[in-house]
């Protein structure tokens, strides 16, 4: 519970402060490794010890293929699980660039104009929602909705466009 009450303050911190100023890399970075940590925890559900991405990704994703942004970002959620490490490991070392380059994807579409909840990532609805972990979900959420696992950021996000191209940028730039 204190790992909870501890991230939702950083992120208060965070988002509080970034309204009137620009987010410094580590605040960026910070933003990304907590998207990363509550995707991976998600994804779990669909993880399978000894399997291969390809199997991971297919229980995931079925047979409909997701874009760079997704399929590197469910890349990383399965190295993470391989590993079996914490979501605090993801929080402290994560770098950003994934969840980075999912947010600019998503922010693309929304600049022409369409509004998605990340299903698009992984391929569209069809097969994502097919899914045995998506059908077995609890809670509002299943795990292809980019913006529902987070949805106080996803709040945030909507009403600072500007901030997350900042993001974006910062993230990119940190990786070069």
């Amino acid at each position: 519970m204190k790992k909870v009450f501890l991230g939702l303050a950083i992120l208060t911190y965070c988002f509080t402060g970034m309204a009137q100023t620009k987010i410094t890399p580590e605040q960026a970075r910070s933003i990304c490794a907590q998207q990363m940590a509550a995707f991976t925890k998600a994804v779990s559900g669909s993880f399978q010890k000894g399997s291969s991405f390809d199997q991971f990704q297919f229980a995931l994703c079925g047979k409909l293929k997701p874009t760079v942004e997704g399929a590197n970002q469910l890349r990383v959620a399965h190295n993470f699980l391989t590993q079996g490490v914490s979501n605090d490991f993801i929080i402290r070392s994560y770098n950003g660039k994934e969840i980075a380059a999912s947010m600019n994807y998503l922010t693309n579409l929304h600049n022409k104009g369409f509004e998605s909840d990340g299903a698009e990532l992984f391929g569209g609805i069809t097969a994502t929602e097919n899914s045995s972990l998506a059908k077995n979900a609890e809670g509002p959420c299943r795990w292809y909705q980019f913006w529902c696992l987070t949805q106080a950021f996803a709040n945030w996000v909507v009403a600072n466009w500007t901030v997350i191209a900042q993001i974006i940028a910062t993230i990119m730039q940190i990786l070069g």
